[in-house]
């Protein structure tokens, strides 16, 4: 008597094999997708909100290659402000990222060439009517490739990313794409302080 499955005694159901191969795991940090929503339990945004942790939308995606650098520029807004979360590979090691939160502090058209030292006048949140001087210095001039996502679809662009920075450990990223300067500044924050919540990628709603 045949059992059940099987012939002369072996199975007729070999295992199946995957026709195609398993794409790795998207890492929690890459390529996070648009509309996902990222809150933020830093100290900062405590100071600017009163809340402990606040939930911000996922607008733009800049992603920046080059051959030492991968990083990726999460634009997130609420109703009222837009921040922008930073997430830095570490070169020589598989997943780990350094975490960065900015603001775009001005965006404005070259005129002359980059200086190697810039002054920044922030308010002093402690006398009001007076500024605080921070001097960043240049660090680095990296020529990459950005990748720009948003509502509209997806362009890639030739730039050039100039990285200062304070000795306060403070940083200033400027990027420049053609004739056009974005400045960005900013400081590092931990993993802790922010959670992320991804929205249905485009590919998982048609299924």
């Amino acid at each position: 008597m045949a059992l059940f499955g099987r012939k002369d005694g072996k199975s007729l159901f070999g295992r199946r094999k995957d026709t195609e191969p398993k794409k790795p795991e998207r890492h929690e940090l890459v390529d996070i997708p648009l509309d996902s929503m990222i809150e933020l339990s830093d100290i900062l945004t405590y100071e600017e909100t009163g809340d402990t942790s606040h939930a911000f939308k996922l607008v733009i995606r800049k992603k920046y290659e080059a051959d030492s650098l991968r990083r990726y520029m999460y634009h997130v807004r609420d109703a009222e402000e837009e921040i922008v979360i930073g997430v830095d590979h570490i070169a020589g090691t598989k997943d780990d990222y350094e975490i960065s939160r900015w603001i775009v502090d001005d965006e404005c058209e070259l005129g002359d060439p980059l200086p190697d030292a810039m002054t920044l006048y922030f308010p002093n949140p402690d006398s009001e009517g007076e500024d605080i001087a921070v001097e960043y210095n240049r660090q680095d001039v990296v020529p990459a490739t950005l990748t720009l996502t948003n509502a509209e679809g997806e362009e890639k662009f030739d730039v050039e990313l100039h990285e200062y920075a304070s000795d306060n450990d403070e940083y200033m990223s400027v990027e420049r794409c053609g004739d056009w300067l974005t400045f960005y500044v900013g400081g590092l924050i931990t993993r802790s302080d922010i959670e992320i919540y991804p929205a249905m990628e485009a590919s998982s709603k048609r299924k």
